[in-house]
């Protein structure tokens, strides 16, 4: 019984011609990258074609800056065809997969394969996070690929017409070997004091370190997975009068933009402690503090208001449904030399930190390390879902935490709006609207008083009549203002 074989197919906007492709993700393991093969059919392809030539080529984007910052002719996007082929007229024949040769019986006549190679030192799909509320899904910097099929009229014509061509992107990643010799890391730093040797009371004789703080980091291997954790071995030394406060520990994220010549860094994982301090004179320090570098952890402490996401990178998603954020894997090249290396170099380093009290500093050493994407179907690949769940949870467990007290306000208000009214609610509405009704009936009346008035006590003479009614009626005026001020107090007091 045959198994299901899932196909990725993409069509150009004239409906004429089409990509298929057997799978979008292409590993790089041991210095061999998996070649592109899919087929390209053209419908009706002898009115497609029209004596004119199909290419397909192979496509690397890198983008250093958002599209909507491009003004001036300014643009932060550079493109570069590292592979190209003629599949109609075709240059030359290659040999054709299992999955060629059954998309070729299925869809007939139109019906060409072609094969694209990545060169040895293409560099990993890498996506980077322009700012923290960032939509995941509309990511648009870093390293992308594409397989570009168009129709042109000449040989040097690299792009095609917009209806005719089809662009289906694809995903670059890197497994690291497992026959590698993993070693164990160790860095050391030291800093010493022209007067700050340790008690000089003691009689025990003087070592190499009097006088000096010494740190040591080391770790257990030199290659983690993602969602591993990752145990730091801490060494403290204090031969100085000096105090020992504290540590931090961070694991950063180093990054490299080779076509623009610039490189940052960011925090992905940091811890502090004071466990064991303050170390004080002639003491020493040994503790293990362990680590998780997980993209998710990073993009909680971004909602929960905390720095560190902006210019992150991460691996290349090709799914808008799935969680597929990894933090982007370590560059390596094959020839192994890191200058080599091209587009978004990424590594890793852990940094410890010694606070001295007593102005004496701070004491710090860096201890690189590489973080690899672990392969399909192994324990490690459980263990990164695994976390990847966990660490959601964690993160909306948090957020729900932040916001109680602003959801139990909205909930209690949503539920006195919903509840029912009583026979005592009616009661008092009713009250409020006879108490607006009267003082609006009293205003009337008034007004009507004043004029009755008016009208009786000045009746046959004019000249009196006019000056007089000119002071009635400001007072008139004065009492209907007071009035309405009154009717207002009392609406807005029992409203």
């Amino acid at each position: 019984m045959g198994g299901t074989v899932k196909i990725f197919k993409k069509c150009a906007p004239n409906g004429r011609l089409f990509v298929y492709l057997g799978k979008r993700e292409y590993v790089q393991c041991d210095g061999v990258i998996e070649p592109v093969q899919g087929v390209v059919f053209i419908q009706d392809w002898n009115d497609t074609l029209k004596g004119r030539k199909l290419y397909v080529q192979l496509v690397v984007t890198f983008r250093h800056g958002r599209e909507e910052d491009e003004t001036m002719g300014i643009s932060f996007k550079k493109e570069l065809v590292i592979d190209r082929v003629q599949v109609n007229p075709a240059e030359k024949k290659d040999g054709q997969t299992k999955l060629q040769t059954v998309l070729m019986q299925k869809l007939g006549e139109g019906a060409i394969p072609f094969t694209l190679q990545f060169p040895d030192l293409a560099p990993n799909s890498v996506l980077i996070c322009s700012s923290e509320d960032e939509d995941p899904s509309k990511r648009q910097m870093g390293v992308f690929y594409d397989v570009r099929a168009h129709i042109a009229d000449a040989q040097d014509d690299y792009v095609g017409k917009k209806g005719s061509t089809v662009c289906l992107g694809i995903r670059k990643s890197q497994y690291a070997s497992n026959d590698v010799k993993q070693r164990s890391p160790t860095s050391t730093a030291e800093k010493g004091f022209v007067f700050g040797s340790g008690c000089s009371c003691s009689k025990e004789p003087a070592t190499n370190n009097s006088g000096k703080v010494v740190l040591s980091v080391s770790i257990d291997k030199n290659t983690y997975c993602h969602g591993e954790d990752l145990p730091i071995t801490v060494k403290v030394d204090n031969g100085t009068s000096k105090v020992v406060k504290g540590l931090r520990c961070t694991i950063n994220q180093h990054c490299e933009l080779t076509m623009v010549n610039a490189h940052y860094s960011c925090k992905v994982a940091r811890l502090e402690s004071q466990d064991g301090c303050p170390l004080q004179s002639g003491a020493s320090l040994n503790r293990t503090f362990t680590l998780k570098p997980l993209a998710q952890i990073c993009q909680g402490m971004a909602k929960a208001g905390k720095k560190g996401v902006r210019g992150l990178c991460l691996d290349a998603s090709l799914s808008k449904s799935q969680d597929e954020s990894n933090l982007a894997s370590s560059s390596m090249s094959t020839t192994g030399n890191n200058n080599d290396l091209l587009g978004v170099i990424v590594s890793y380093s852990i940094k410890v930190k010694v606070i001295l009290g007593g102005m004496g500093g701070e004491l710090e050493t860096d201890l690189p390390f590489k973080l690899v994407h672990p392969k399909p179907d192994s324990i490690e690949m459980e263990n990164l879902l695994k976390e990847k769940t966990s660490a959601r949870e964690q993160m909306t467990e948090s957020r729900r935490r932040m916001f109680q007290g602003q959801d139990s306000v909205l909930n209690e208000s949503f539920h006195a709006s919903q509840a029912g009214i009583t026979e005592d609610d009616y009661g008092s509405l009713y009250a409020r609207l006879f108490l607006v009704g009267f003082c609006i009936f009293t205003t009337v009346y008034t007004y009507y008083v004043i004029k009755y008035l008016q009208a009786k006590f000045y009746p046959e003479k004019p000249d009196v009549q006019l000056e007089e009614s000119s002071s009635m009626g400001s007072v008139e005026a004065i009492f209907t203002v007071v009035t309405s001020i009154f009717v207002a107090a009392v609406t807005k007091a029992f409203l």
